[in-house]
């Protein structure tokens, strides 16, 4: 019997930094375990970092990659380019489907229109949304009635999706993000992960690990940094080049905050083994902070058995319970820098978030993601 296919299309770089990047790694490597073979898609974009994917992202080498052509005019008109790229790599991944899916192959996907295209000709499609749209629903509404299945991350998203485009739930599965729970989970002590690092063993290490832009609230964070005395550091893991450039240049004079710049997906967990408690401090001001999003980075603090300490915001709420997580006001340097005071002198408070956090996210991996859509899949 042959094996079914699934084919996995992503526009972005790859590999890179970005999360979305990770993401699409981990789940290609989860469905291959399922019994399907994957395949990759992806643009030839410039700027894609060289190192091998498998080893970047430390999932197993179990699917392929296929790059396709695309015209990618890096550097020049930010939005230009993206309109290029993204219509050229469409035109690209629709011919290399036409010439390459069989029977009952699968076409997945978060990218809008060369999944569209495809269900045009395929009878297999499924969407994964993840952010909801503000405008273009008229696209949105023929996109959601062609594909046969969407995985949405969040309730408020459903709701939406139900309310504004008319989507069926029949269709609709609901999934939130997941972690791979042993790559965080790593056999080290807090101590031994400092050395390593070459962090202060004697100072309180508040860390916050992910990228730097606004939405997530990483200036908040920085500017409570101003409340805390020089016992305690604040780490921040991630970013990309410019933008740790412009936050230590924002930041200069601030003497207990330390940005170390982008890492490898694998380094992540020895930064947050390190730590005395994790920060989630997403603004509240944006929609796709406040609404859309089903943070990966909150599945992997949790896997880090860490006190975690986040914005009090439904997209947050949705996942965890204040026996999981230490709520704090959004947006307030000043609150959040008197959460952290008061978890980090507690240790019965921060072991038993971390463990009831724990104990929650054993259940949303990669392999049982991967499990749920496949039943879906099969059952629908």
């Amino acid at each position: 019997m042959t094996m079914r296919t699934l084919f996995l299309i992503f526009h972005g770089r790859f590999p890179s930094e970005k999360a979305a990047s990770i993401f699409v790694a981990e789940n290609a490597a989860a469905f291959a375990n399922r019994n399907l073979r994957v395949v990759l898609l992806v643009p030839r974009r410039l700027g894609r970092l060289k190192e091998d994917p498998f080893s970047y992202y430390s999932v197993p080498n179990n699917f392929s990659i296929t790059y396709l052509p695309v015209v990618d005019l890096f550097g020049f008109l930010q939005k230009i380019a993206f309109f290029v790229s993204f219509i050229t790599f469409s035109i690209s991944t629709f011919f290399y489907l036409v010439k390459n899916v069989k029977g009952d192959d699968i076409i997945y996907s978060n990218e809008t229109l060369p999944l569209l295209m495809s269900s045009y000709v395929f009878k297999n499609t499924f969407y994964e949304m993840h952010d909801f749209p503000e405008s273009n629903f008229w696209f949105y509404r023929m996109l959601t009635k062609r594909v046969n299945w969407i995985l949405i991350h969040n309730k408020w998203k459903i709701n939406e999706a139900v309310e504004k485009l008319s989507v069926s739930e029949d269709k609709i599965l609901h999934q939130p993000n997941v972690v791979s729970v042993k790559m965080f989970d790593i056999p080290i002590s807090k101590e031994d992960a400092r050395e390593k690092l070459s962090l202060p063993i004697n100072k309180n290490l508040i860390v916050y690990t992910g990228h730097l832009y606004g939405w997530k609230g990483v200036d908040i964070l920085a500017d409570a940094s101003k409340y805390l005395d020089s016992n305690n550091l604040v780490v921040f893991v991630g970013g990309t080049d410019e933008d740790v450039k412009n936050m230590k240049n924002k930041y200069e004079g601030f003497k207990n905050v330390l940005f170390v710049g982008n890492k490898t997906h694998g380094e992540i967990p020895m930064w947050q083994k390190a730590s005395d408690v994790l920060i989630l401090p997403n603004t509240a001001k944006e929609k796709i902070s406040k609404y859309y999003t089903s943070p990966m980075k909150l599945f992997e603090y949790m896997a880090s058995k860490r006190a975690i300490i986040a914005s009090d915001i439904p997209s947050i709420r949705e996942i965890a319970t204040q026996d999981m997580v230490y709520f704090v006001k959004p947006d307030s340097p000043v609150e959040l820098s008197e959460s952290i005071k008061i978890v980090l002198q507690d240790t019965h408070l921060q072991s038993k978030l971390s463990i009831h956090a724990y104990n929650y996210v054993l259940k949303h991996t990669w392999e049982n993601r991967a499990r749920t859509i496949v039943k879906f899949v099969n059952n629908v």
